[in-house]
C-alpha cells in the first residue's frame, strides 16, 4: 500500500485543528484541495478516517487507530529528509517580540556557534507560539508559560529573567526620583499599552500592581513599542511599565521600580522533535538567573520555576 505523505499531513492536521478552514489554512491550501486529500486516503485505507460535522471534525475509531502511525510516519520522512540535506534547515524559534531578551541571546548564540541558523519569528503571543510547536511549525517559542494553557507533549525550562522598570515622559514630575516605591505607585498608578492579550504579561503585571496595592489601566490595542511610546506623548501624565534594558528614545526616562518585577522568560518545545539542531541548542541554553527576594518580584508560579 502506497501512502501519499501529503494526504497524510492533511489528516494530521484536520485531527489537530479539529476544523477543516484551520487546517487547510496551516498547510496553505484550500478547504476543496484539503478535503479531497483526506477523501483520497480514505479511500487508499478503505475506512473512514474523520467525520465531517458544520464547524467540526472528530475522529473515527479507524482514525483514532490510524493517528499515532500517521505521525510516526511524518516524523521518519522528517528525519529522513534532515539526514541527508549537507546542510540542516534553521531551527524556527519564536522569540515574541523585537525588544526582549530572547533575541538577543539568540543572537549571540548564532555569532559564538555558526552552525546554530535560525529562522525567527515574533508573534508576541506565547499562546500562538507555542500552538504552533505543539503542532510541528516552530522548533521552540520562548515566553512565560504561566496564565496559560500549555498544550500536551510539551516540554519547558525557564532561562532568564528580564527585570522591567517604568518609563515616563521627560519633564514628567517623577524624573528626578532615583526608584518609584510602592507609596509612590500608588499614589501615581501604572498604565499599560494592553487589555487583556497577551495574557502571559497581563497577568504578570497585574499581579504586581495586586501584591503592591498599586492601581492599573490599561488601553485595549498593543501594536508594540513605538505605539506605546506614541501613547505616552499624548498622556504625559502616565507611568508605564517598560524593560530596563530597552534602548528609549531621548524624550522618555527610564525609572527603576522598587520592588523590581521580572519578566520571566522559559523556553518551550516538543521532546519528539528530530531536528538535529535542537540537541546542542538545548545544550546551550541553561538556566541563569540572579534574583534577590529583598529587592527583586515575581508572582509564586514563577518563584517556583526558579532554579
Amino acid at each position: 500500500m502506497d501512502l501519499d505523505l501529503g494526504q497524510v499531513r492533511a489528516f494530521v492536521r484536520a485531527a489537530d485543528e479539529q476544523h477543516f478552514g484551520r487546517a487547510a489554512a496551516g498547510l496553505y491550501l484550500t478547504q476543496q484541495a484539503l478535503s479531497k486529500r483526506i477523501s483520497r486516503l480514505e479511500q487508499t485505507l478503505g475506512e473512514v478516517l474523520l467525520l465531517r460535522q458544520h464547524q467540526k471534525v472528530s475522529l473515527t475509531v479507524a482514525g483514532e487507530r490510524f493517528l499515532p502511525y500517521a505521525r510516526e510516519l511524518l516524523t521518519v520522512a522528517a528525519q529522513g529528509a534532515l539526514a541527508v540535506r549537507a546542510q540542516p534547515l534553521p531551527l524556527k524559534v519564536d522569540v515574541w517580540g523585537p525588544v526582549h531578551r530572547p533575541l538577543t541571546l539568540l543572537g549571540e548564540l548564532a555569532s559564538a556557534y555558526p552552525h546554530l541558523v535560525f529562522e525567527l519569528s515574533m508573534r508576541r503571543s506565547l499562546a500562538s507560539a507555542m500552538e504552533a510547536v505543539a503542532r510541528g511549525e516552530l522548533d521552540m517559542a520562548w515566553g512565560r508559560p504561566h496564565d496559560l494553557v500549555v498544550p500536551e507533549g510539551l516540554t519547558r525550562r525557564f532561562i532568564c529573567l528580564e527585570p522591567i522598570a517604568a518609563a515616563v515622559l521627560s519633564g514628567h514630575s517623577l524624573t528626578a526620583k532615583p526608584f518609584l516605591d510602592q507609596e509612590t505607585l500608588r499614589e501615581q498608578g501604572l498604565w499599560i499599552p494592553f487589555g487583556d492579550t497577551p495574557a502571559e504579561l497581563v497577568g504578570l503585571l497585574r499581579s504586581y500592581a495586586a501584591a503592591i496595592g498599586v492601581p492599573i489601566s490599561g488601553t485595549p490595542l498593543n501594536l508594540g513599542v513605538e505605539h506605546t511610546l506614541a501613547e505616552l506623548r499624548r498622556h504625559p501624565e502616565r507611568v508605564t511599565p517598560v524593560g530596563a534594558w530597552w534602548a528609549l528614545p531621548p524624550d522618555v526616562v527610564r525609572i527603576p521600580l522598587s520592588p523590581t518585577p521580572h519578566l520571566p522568560w522559559s523556553i518551550l518545545w516538543r521532546a519528539d522533535n528530530p531536528h538535529p539542531l535542537l540537541p546542542p541548542l538545548l545544550e546551550l541554553l541553561k538556566p541563569s538567573v540572579s534574583f534577590d527576594p529583598d529587592r527583586d518580584w515575581l508572582p509564586a508560579a514563577d518563584l517556583a520555576d526558579l532554579p
